[in-house]
């Protein structure tokens, strides 16, 4: 099904629309925008019943938290971000939307409604249990059976012309099944856009960009037949069936806190760092503190990578797969995604980086991680070979890791 936001929007506010046109209207400020989620307004755009706790959103029925952040207010652009997690799904979810409009205020109400009727539209799928499809996947040596729920196609621009209604889950479903891990909850963000020749494509899977997906999802626009900008958006929310549950060290709210707190460990011991021996040590230190040797090795691996990979957006292309080596060159072959330690160690990461908690030391730490890179040592050997108005394509980083480590 396809949903086009204005449409509806016009419907709903010609009158408004009408009577203002005459005044120029005034830029809607950070708080009142805030405000109006807070106080309503959200609330009116969804289905599912919800009450404002403080400054968060609460969704009874999904056990749901929805913190809303605003960005940035222009006088014709609006972005806000809703950080959001489920006790039901055992899982955070992270989205921005951005709206543009003739104001601020058009552009507010494209920003909350393309989330309401996208996002919030497919979790109302998952809180009806109005299922798509069932599918099966293998990861780590299991095997696992989901339930897939999917939003409408949310479309901006160009409402008037016809084409074919896109396909995104025949399109991507083999790729996204192979991506699949041990989570509760997997979700999958498409994002398709066209003005003229000029297409981008995107796609998203726990908020992994994955460039493949993304080229895949191109060529859709490609085909489209319009002169002006086009978008379109659509989310699917897989959930596994807890019969096929593994057991998993950091599951839930407190499984959060102790990856928090260990990679919390890690960046102060990275901050301290004043010798080789003391990077030498870095894992066995953590492991110490942890009690988990495999997520002290991956904090020790994937950190700096994080790091690296922001550093170096404009030189690479990242993919989005990891090769675990093991002492008896055995490789076990992985995905991003599909990683659970993966996922909460750059959330955790993320977090204690954007809090201000580092002060003074945030440059400092961000350099030394950046010099603790694979990635640091790629671009020494590539600089100056590398064409400057092309980014290198890295399709997969290998680690090699110790006999007992646990891909999870």
């Amino acid at each position: 099904m396809i949903f086009d936001f204005f449409k509806r929007k016009n419907k709903e506010n010609n009158k408004q629309d009408t009577a203002a046109a005459s005044e120029k209207a005034k830029i809607l400020t950070k708080n009142e925008i805030l405000d109006r989620i807070l106080n309503g307004e959200f609330s009116s755009f969804i289905e599912l019943k919800s009450e404002t706790r403080d400054d968060i959103i609460y969704i009874p029925e999904l056990e749901m938290k929805i913190k809303p952040y605003v960005w940035e207010v222009k006088e014709r652009i609006v972005n806000i971000s809703f950080d959001m997690y489920s006790d039901v799904l055992k899982t955070r979810f992270f989205e921005i939307c951005a709206g543009l409009g003739e104001d601020s205020e058009s552009a507010y109400g494209m920003a909350i409604g393309s989330f309401a009727f996208s996002f919030m539209q497919g979790l109302k799928a998952v809180a009806d249990n109005d299922v798509k499809c069932r599918i099966t996947s293998e990861f780590a040596g299991h095997s696992h059976s989901w339930s897939v729920y999917s939003s409408d196609i949310v479309r901006a621009g160009a409402s008037k012309e016809k084409h074919e209604v896109s396909d995104y889950w025949e399109l991507l479903k083999d790729d996204i099944i192979k991506r699949l891990g041990n989570q509760k909850t997997v979700y999958v963000k498409v994002f398709n856009s066209g003005f003229g020749s000029k297409v981008i494509g995107e796609c998203r899977i726990n908020d992994i960009v994955i460039p493949e997906l993304g080229a895949k999802v191109a060529e859709i626009a490609k085909k489209w037949e319009t002169s002006q900008y086009k978008s379109e958006k659509q989310f699917f929310f897989i959930v596994r069936d807890d019969v096929t549950r593994i057991d998993y060290p950091y599951d839930g709210v407190e499984g959060e806190k102790k990856i928090h707190s260990a990679v919390t460990e890690y960046l102060d011991m990275v901050m301290k760092m004043d010798s080789r021996e003391d990077y030498d040590s870095i894992v066995e230190n953590l492991s110490a503190v942890t009690g988990d040797k495999t997520l002290a090795f991956e904090c020790f691996c994937y950190i700096p990578e994080m790091c690296a990979e922001r550093y170096f957006d404009e030189a690479f292309i990242f993919g989005d797969m990891i090769n675990f080596v093991f002492h008896d060159e055995s490789t076990v072959a992985s995905y991003k995604c599909q990683l659970s330690d993966y996922i909460r160690i750059r959330d955790s990461f993320f977090d204690i980086f954007n809090s201000g908690v580092l002060g003074n030391e945030l440059k400092n730490v961000y350099a030394r991680l950046i010099g603790m890179s694979l990635l640091l040592d790629s671009y020494e050997k590539l600089e100056g070979k590398m064409e400057k108005t092309k980014r290198m394509k890295v399709d997969f980083i290998n680690y090699n890791v110790p006999e007992d480590f646990e891909v999870r």
